[in-house]
This record gives C-alpha cells, sequence and structure tokens, in this order.
C-alpha cells in the first residue's frame, strides 16, 4: 500500500468535510451485469441468464470505458473493489485490475470463486492486493442451497480455494448469513472448518433483504442473537480465523436486531454500475443516477439527493452501510484492532519456529 498518497488522500477529504463538502473515500466498481450463480438473495441472481448476457452486449462498459473511469476515481480512492455480476467472467478482467494497480490504489477483487482456475493467478497475485471469495457455507448442501448451485460448484470453488494458496495469493471468505446456514455459526461448525482449510480471514453480514421480491431470508430474531453470541465468543477466544466485522456490529444486532447510526454513510464509497452510473444516493432511488463517463464526481457528489440518507434507516444489517457510516474514532479503534491481531499473529508464528 501507498502509505504516503493515502495520508494525502484522508488530508484532503478530512478538508472537504471541514468545508461540508461530501466526497467518496473507496471506489466500487461493479463492472458486469452478468453472473453465473443463482444467490436468492442478490439480484445478479435471476435465473435468466440470456437476458443477463443481453445486458452485458447492450451496456456494460468496454475495457477503454472502464480505465477512463477507474482513473477519475484514482484521485480520491483509498482503496478499490471489484466486483459484479461476477468479474471473473469478463475476459478483460485481469487487464482491468493490473490498470487499477498501475493508479497505486490497493485492490480487492470479489468473487464467487467459481472461475478462478481460468484465470494466470500469477498475474492476479501482482494484480490484487486481496482476493475475496463470496462464499456464504462451508458445508456443501447450505452452500448449494444459498447459491442456486450444484455440487460440482461447490466443489469447485473449494479446489479454486487450494490453487490460491498454492499460488500464495492473499485471500479471505465472506459469507452472507441467512435462515438457510444459521446452525453453522451457532455451533461455530463454520470456523472449525475454515481453519481446517487453512482460511485465516474470514467477514461476514446478515442478509439485507431485497426490495424488488416478496420473501424474506433474513432469520429470526432469536436465531440472529444465537448467531451474533457465537460469533462473539469465537472472536474473544483469540483462534483462527480473523473476524473482520468489528464486535460492535454483533452487539448491536443482539441489543436492537438490527445495526444503529446516526446518518447514513453511503456517500463514503463510489458505487459504480456495470453501465458507469452512480445511483445518489443509492439502490433504493434508481431515478437518481449520473454517469461517470458523462460527469465529474465533484458534480455527482455535490447533488443535492444526498440529503436523503440524513434521515434514511432502511437498512436495518447491511454490515457495509453501517461500517461506512460510523464516527473516525469507531473505525479507528477497528482498524488499531486487526493491526492488534496480525502483530499478535505474526509473534506467535515466529515464537513457534524457536
Amino acid at each position: 500500500m501507498d502509505t504516503i498518497r493515502t495520508i494525502r488522500l484522508l488530508s484532503r477529504w478530512s478538508v472537504n468535510r471541514l468545508m461540508g463538502k461530501r466526497r467518496p473515500l473507496v471506489a466500487v466498481f461493479s463492472i458486469t451485469h452478468y453472473c453465473n450463480y443463482y444467490c436468492a438473495m442478490c439480484p445478479f441472481g435471476d435465473a435468466d441468464k440470456e437476458a443477463q448476457l443481453m445486458q452485458v452486449a447492450m451496456h456494460d462498459l468496454s475495457t477503454d470505458e472502464w480505465k477512463y473511469i477507474m482513473s477519475k476515481a484514482a484521485k480520491y480512492a483509498i482503496w478499490s473493489i471489484v466486483e459484479g455480476g461476477e468479474p471473473t467472467s469478463r475476459k478483460d478482467i485481469l487487464e482491468l485490475l493490473e490498470y487499477l494497480k498501475s493508479l497505486r490504489i490497493p485492490v480487492t477483487l470479489i468473487t464467487n470463486g467459481s472461475l478462478l482456475h481460468t484465470l494466470d493467478l500469477d498475474r492476479l497475485k501482482n494484480a490484487v492486493d486481496h482476493v475475496c471469495i463470496s462464499m456464504d457455507s462451508l458445508k456443501q448442501e447450505s452452500y448449494c442451497m444459498v447459491r442456486g448451485v450444484r455440487p460440482e460448484s461447490f466443489n469447485r470453488v473449494m479446489s479454486n480455494i487450494a490453487l490460491l494458496k498454492d499460488r500464495g495469493v492473499t485471500f479471505y471468505i465472506n459469507s452472507v448469513i441467512t435462515r438457510w446456514n444459521t446452525e453453522e455459526f451457532i455451533t461455530q461448525e463454520y470456523f472449525d472448518r475454515a481453519r481446517s482449510l487453512g482460511i485465516h480471514t474470514v467477514s461476514m453480514t446478515f442478509v439485507e433483504d431485497r426490495s424488488d421480491v416478496n420473501y424474506s431470508l433474513l432469520p429470526d430474531r432469536d436465531a440472529m442473537v444465537k448467531v451474533s453470541e457465537s460469533i462473539l465468543e469465537h472472536a474473544r477466544s483469540g483462534k483462527e480465523p480473523f473476524i473482520l466485522i468489528p464486535e460492535s456490529y454483533w452487539k448491536e444486532i443482539i441489543t436492537y436486531g438490527r445495526t444503529v447510526f446516526d446518518e447514513c454513510g453511503v456517500w463514503k464509497s463510489m458505487f459504480v454500475n456495470a453501465d458507469g452510473t452512480v445511483m445518489v444516493p443509492c439502490w433504493r432511488f434508481k431515478d437518481n443516477a449520473y454517469s461517470l463517463l458523462e460527469h465529474d464526481i465533484e458534480y455527482i457528489w455535490d447533488r443535492e439527493e444526498w440529503d436523503i440518507i440524513k434521515e434514511c434507516k432502511e437498512c436495518d444489517v447491511l454490515a457495509c452501510i453501517w461500517y461506512s457510516s460510523q464516527s473516525p474514532s469507531n473505525i479507528a479503534r477497528s482498524y488499531m484492532r486487526g493491526i492488534r491481531t496480525l502483530i499478535s499473529k505474526h509473534i506467535n508464528n515466529n515464537s513457534n519456529l524457536i
């Protein structure tokens, strides 16, 4: 990570905040409308893959268009995230990741992991800081239920995780907790399996129900409390895997049944759709879309529509919204917690070699 660049951007961001200006800090590039999975909690899980491919042909940005937008983001972003749809379904994915890296922005690739074996993993290792594999369950049956795929897909992802380990690609897994996979978190089987697979870091969040469907995948309140208590117990045990989501998130779920924040911080992320648009303030207001191909970031982030989120509390449990909505002191404490854990593990690992 380029520390001097990060400090410079954070300083500029702080000055903008003192002047009353909103500006993004993290760039999220949703680079394609297509996904080869059928996840019920995700709009890209649509069973009509033919329609998705038509969307790709009509609306996905070209390689050069994405590079143009990425170069705009480089003036603001201290971190970048590349996701989809399924980003590894794009033939130019490595070229785009390498271009982002050339802009001196740290890069995380979020993928379902099913196509990683088709990529040059040595190039991937040099192009990203982390690969985040979306893997809601480490048990085949519940994984296939949540993701809407056959057992072969689960087996492929597991073998691709082994490939990442063999090639030295830094990765972690992220899990969405639904009513279909709560038991393995409550019993802590999830952590046991992750440890046996050599997975050192995990992230997880409760599912945020979609507004465009008439069903809910969120566990009931009792199950949410049991899951949260179990996750806290594991976090305090000091055992691997390390949990990225801070303890305060789980404590709020236990106490209130949802997360608590004063004002939504979605504006801190530059979420760019596959067609190059930014929805202001978020996906719940689809009519307010501005293209980054046509407008500057300053123009978009100065729109008065952002004021809507001052009163919005519709995202009950979405961890990324909760995290971005925290005060700088809370974020700093979470960051230091991660640093302390890494230092502690490094010391312990070295002592075991003596």
